[in-house]
């Protein structure tokens, strides 16, 4: 038996059969990738500010709202716009116009749209009234929820908890109610474009 000590046999080194061409190339994929996937979500941000114009010279308003959401004028409100993506619940913007005399008050507003929702919509209830000041406007904003059951007893859909921000603005003689209503679990995700929506609001 020999006394050498045992060595232990050599292991390939893992760069060996790499050339520094081979290396360049992995850092190219690596950087081309990372670009890629940059620019994917800056087009996804830059398509999800793209906006379209709104005009109803009836009622004197403008507005832009998201492209691609789909304008409906054929209710009780000056327009309601909808996005066709969103499920269960389309969360959509409603621009409503009232008479405002001068009898008349914000809460006064607020009782009749009240009154009306109590006897259309399941399980209504007022969650917050509050008037806030925002660009030196006052404006008064109630917050409220429902349950959204779809009418058609074919369609297999768990009724959806909604919830919903009115915005009352006062001008001159009438009263201008702005309402986003959105599935309860992304109120707060779909608050932000509902604001950028108000901001492009001309009446």
């Amino acid at each position: 038996m020999s006394d050498e000590p045992f060595q232990p046999a050599e292991q390939p080194n893992a760069d060996e059969g790499f050339t520094r061409a081979d290396r360049f190339a992995s850092v190219l994929v690596i950087a081309l990738t990372v670009v890629a996937i940059l620019a994917g979500l800056a087009l996804r941000q830059r398509s999800l500010n793209q906006t379209w114009q709104y005009t109803s010279r009836e009622a004197g308003i403008e507005a832009e709202y998201p492209t691609g959401w789909l304008t409906d004028e054929q209710g009780n409100y000056v327009v309601r716009i909808r996005d066709p993506k969103s499920r269960p619940f389309k969360t959509q913007y409603i621009i409503s116009v009232m008479p405002y005399g001068s009898q008349s008050s914000v809460r006064n507003v607020l009782d009749g749209l009240t009154i009306q929702r109590a006897n259309d919509l399941s399980a209504y209830r007022v969650l917050n009234i509050e008037t806030v000041s925002v660009g030196g406007i006052e404006r008064t904003e109630m917050d409220f929820a429902f349950v959204d059951a779809d009418p058609n007893p074919f369609i297999q859909r768990l009724p959806v908890v909604v919830q919903a921000r009115d915005i009352v603005i006062i001008d001159g003689d009438r009263a201008i109610i702005v309402t986003f209503m959105s599935e309860q679990a992304r109120f707060n995700d779909n608050l932000q474009g509902f604001e950028r929506f108000l901001d492009t609001l001309r009446y």
